[in-house]
């Protein structure tokens, strides 16, 4: 087994049938001081693997998620796949990319997102949930009158919702990137009136679940949030909405979109 440290990428090649995990460590805790927010594992090059082999990623995925940090491994060949999902607590846990570009754009945008802002005097904390949906821009317009009303910083938030059958920390490059969108757009609207904002993605498995997440780490917060967009089928935005006030004890402000008064 060869192994390579490659800026942010760790880089792995040849027989991968024993537990490579102390040959790996001193390179994962370097590119960890580098990049405090994950490490893209490369297995392009691994012609063999067993379940002993396997392992090797249990006891990375370990020690990452010990340092609070993401792992995403990315060109599994087929062999490793198959050893894979014959350790349980790998299979369901570890991130997975189509390619190291793919794991490379994620963890950037998770570094690049959660950046603090310039400190300014506030009063408290306004959460801004934000969905990607036609809400958003509402959302926004009420949270800048807001925060400057009460004068207050917002903290404007993404739930980025992954599906269960997925590890929680498994790149998704159409919702990151709408995420990303969404967010710039919400803090050029307040950063025009002078608001300070910080940004932050927060990977979950419902909104609500962020929401309520967020609320419960921030004092002194009112919170408004961004419904999503009207889906029959999954019985939104009233899911959405009946969620959010069952779980949220702090102020909340729901915003939907106007509805097209030409609909019944």
């Amino acid at each position: 087994m060869i192994v390579e440290s490659i800026d942010d990428i760790i880089k792995l090649s040849g027989e991968l049938t024993s537990n490579q995990w102390q040959t790996i460590r001193t390179a994962a805790g370097l590119i960890l001081k580098r990049h405090p927010h994950g490490v893209v594992v490369d297995c392009g090059g691994i012609t063999a693997c067993n379940q002993a082999g396997a392992d090797t990623f249990y006891d990375m995925m370990v020690h990452v998620e010990q340092k609070k940090a993401r792992i995403i491994v990315a060109n599994l060949p087929p062999v490793v796949r198959e050893a894979l999902s014959h350790v349980p607590e790998v299979r369901s846990r570890l991130a997975i990319a189509n390619s190291v570009d793919e794991a490379r754009n994620s963890l950037e945008l998770s570094e690049s997102i959660s950046r603090p802002g310039t400190k300014a005097h506030s009063t408290g904390i306004l959460i801004l949930a934000l969905c990607g949906g036609p809400a958003d821009s509402y959302a926004t317009v009420i949270a800048g009158a807001l925060a400057q009303l009460r004068h207050l910083r917002v903290t404007a938030m993404f739930p980025l919702v992954v599906p269960q059958a997925l590890p929680q920390s498994t790149p998704m490059p159409e919702k990151e990137a709408l995420a990303n969108q969404a967010l710039q757009q919400a803090r050029a609207t307040l950063k025009a009136k002078g608001i300070p904002v910080d940004l932050m993605i927060e990977r979950t498995r419902t909104l609500a679940g962020a929401v309520e997440k967020a609320c419960s780490q921030i004092e002194e917060r009112t919170t408004i949030v961004s419904l999503p967009d009207v889906d029959v089928r999954n019985g939104e935005p009233g899911k959405t909405a009946e969620e959010l006030l069952e779980k949220l004890t702090p102020e909340v402000i729901l915003v939907r979109h106007p509805l097209d008064a030409r609909k019944p």
